[in-house]
């Protein structure tokens, strides 16, 4: 009974055994299956390499080492070409370039990149690709790396990065920002207002930038700004330019154009913009004696005629200039006609600088020439600013007199005479009074008192 006792447990100790192996068995087996799935999960996720190199890289047309051992110099604002040379060392389809410069702080709004639509390649051809690229005039100087990615839909890319380094010109000026007021549209008859913004990004100083706004098509105008001087990355904004459409303008799409002339006048650089001029009261007339200039100048004076005698008396023709820029403004006047029958000179003077938000009045002192037939008389002065360009011709008028010739020489001798002689018979009454008052007095003292 011991015996079977014992070998009952002999072999449930064996069982035991083998279950357990059998179960280890298993663990073994599912654990190898696992291991081999997820290397060939990892060998599937590995891409195919790209069967294309990327023989050679230029930038217009000086080919560009990897990395930035040589560096290849730009300058603000300038326009490249970036040249891929492919070769295919198998068939490639859907291959695209694309080439970027990262780093730039307004990459969003100004994306420094190009890129080409895919194409495909044969086995043993190659070909070359060309990116237009453009660098922004305020990006920072410094170095970069271009980047070239070669790829296609689902192989490895191929990357190459080549050095750069953007340096500033050394006399850039540009344009930074243009407004005009209203910006889309205008009614003729109206006026636009406009403001230049510019910035430095040359590497030394300008001095005397001149800036203007037009309208080319309509041959309307503002006077010119001028900006002193402009220190390396400075900006500097114009003040308001003021430009008057005519209310008989055609209606239509004209461009406003600004202008900015630095380096001696010998480089310029523009901006312009769109705006659409609708229909106006064309019959309508402006107002007599008053004419608007562009530039926010007002020059108001008369249009009555004034009287003069020739020889004789002369007469004032007040000349009133407004200006309603931000800046000190120079105007000379000079008569342009009427030397012939008149003699002229301007009070006080015929230059006049008038400052922001003043007024200034000169005087045209007209004085008709002895002898001048009788008649109405016309001259024209003309208003200039400092350039020396003329903002408005005055047309003034004068009614002249006859002089009074002898019979006036006659007239002013008998006046003359007359008072002479009232003159002389006051001093000879006030005579006869002394003499009567001296005679009664003597009279007087001579009495006899008893």
């Amino acid at each position: 009974m011991i015996e079977n006792f014992i070998y009952e447990g002999v072999l449930t100790h064996q069982n035991s055994i083998t279950n357990i192996s059998t179960w280890g068995g298993y663990k073994m087996r599912a654990l190898m299956f696992g291991l081999i799935f997820a290397v060939l999960m990892a060998v599937s996720a590995i891409a195919a390499p790209l069967p294309v190199t990327v023989d050679s890289v230029k930038i217009d047309s000086e080919t560009l080492d990897a990395g930035l051992t040589t560096v290849r110099q730009l300058e603000r604002g300038e326009d490249f070409t970036v040249s891929v040379k492919l070769s295919a060392t198998a068939n490639a389809k859907d291959v695209q370039i694309n080439a970027f410069v990262s780093g730039f702080e307004h990459s969003r709004s100004q994306p420094i990149s190009d890129s080409v639509r895919p194409f495909d390649l044969a086995a043993g051809e190659n070909v070359v690709k060309k990116l237009k690229l453009s660098l922004p005039e305020r990006a920072d100087e410094d170095r970069y790396l271009i980047r070239v990615v070669v790829s296609d839909r689902s192989s490895d890319s191929v990357v190459r990065e080549y050095g750069i380094k953007i340096e500033p010109s050394d006399a850039q000026v540009v344009i930074s920002d243009f407004e005009i007021s209203p910006e889309d549209e205008v009614q003729a008859g109206s006026a636009v207002l406009a403001t230049v913004r510019v910035k430095n990004l040359g590497d030394s100083r300008e001095n005397d930038l001149k800036v203007k706004v037009s309208i080319p098509d309509l041959g309307v105008s503002a006077n010119a700004d001028f900006i002193d001087e402009l220190d390396e990355d400075e900006s500097a904004t114009s003040e308001e330019f003021f430009l008057r459409i005519n209310r008989c303008t055609k209606p239509g799409i004209y461009e406003v154009l600004a202008e900015v002339e630095f380096d001696e006048g010998d480089e310029k650089v523009t901006a312009a913009k769109v705006l659409t001029v609708t229909e106006g009261i064309c019959e309508a007339v402006a107002e007599p004696g008053r004419a608007e200039v562009t530039g926010k100048t007002t020059i108001a004076y008369s249009t009555e005629a004034q009287s003069l005698v020739a020889g004789g008396s002369s007469a004032s023709y007040p000349i009133t200039i407004t200006n309603s820029g931000t800046s000190a403004r120079a105007f000379v006047l000079s008569v342009d006609s009427g030397a012939e029958w008149a003699d002229f000179r301007l009070s006080p003077g015929n230059l006049v600088t008038v400052k922001p938000g003043t007024t200034q009045t000169v005087y045209v002192v007209a004085s008709a020439k002895q002898g001048v037939a009788a008649g109405e008389r016309v001259f024209t002065v003309s208003v200039k600013n400092s350039a020396g360009e003329v903002l408005q011709t005055l047309a003034l008028k004068a009614d002249v007199a006859a002089g009074a010739g002898v019979a006036g020489v006659s007239a002013n001798l008998r006046n003359a005479l007359t008072a002479g002689l009232v003159v002389v018979l006051a001093v000879l009454v006030v005579v006869g009074l002394v003499l009567a008052f001296r005679r009664k007095g003597g009279e007087e003292e001579s009495q006899t008192y008893y």
